[in-house]
């Protein structure tokens, strides 16, 4: 695609309240790692086994990053998602949700009070949506347009 249109599809995705994974992933490779409310989530209440990342920093860089394919094993998709929105929205990793947020410098007492009610859930299952009520895509978005 040349840039020319690259930059128009990035502006008109911006303007639905959007980012391409691709951009959005950039993004992510400029934050901090390791951080004190999301790891702290992860310590706790973090996946127990099959974990191959380091970092949720890693992981998102990857879940992201594998967005734009048809994925593959129980995350084959028929059509590549370009959408940052719908990968964020079908993200179902409450420590990543975190840390995503915290990286990209939500207040802290508002990073806290999701992952406490988050733990407080004892449905493992609903824990990514409440997180995703403290913290909508819409503040994500906010938030990470003024790393780029």
């Amino acid at each position: 695609m040349p840039l020319l249109n690259r930059r128009n599809r990035m502006s008109e995705l911006l303007d639905s309240g959007d980012c391409d994974v691709r951009e959005f992933v950039k993004v992510l490779k400029k934050l901090e790692a390791h951080l004190p409310i999301s790891d702290q989530y992860d310590k706790d209440c973090g996946q127990e086994k099959g974990v191959w990342w380091t970092s949720q920093k890693e992981h998102m860089i990857g879940w992201f990053s594998n967005q734009n394919s048809k994925g593959s094993g129980q995350f084959t998709r028929q059509k590549p998602n370009q959408s940052a929105k719908r990968a964020y929205q079908c993200l179902q990793c409450p420590g990543a949700l975190l840390w995503i947020a915290e990286a990209l410098g939500e207040d802290s007492a508002i990073v806290q009070k999701a992952a406490d009610a988050a733990r407080a859930e004892s449905n493992k299952r609903r824990r990514s949506g409440i997180i995703r009520s403290h913290i909508p895509w819409q503040r994500v978005l906010a938030l990470a347009k003024g790393i780029r």
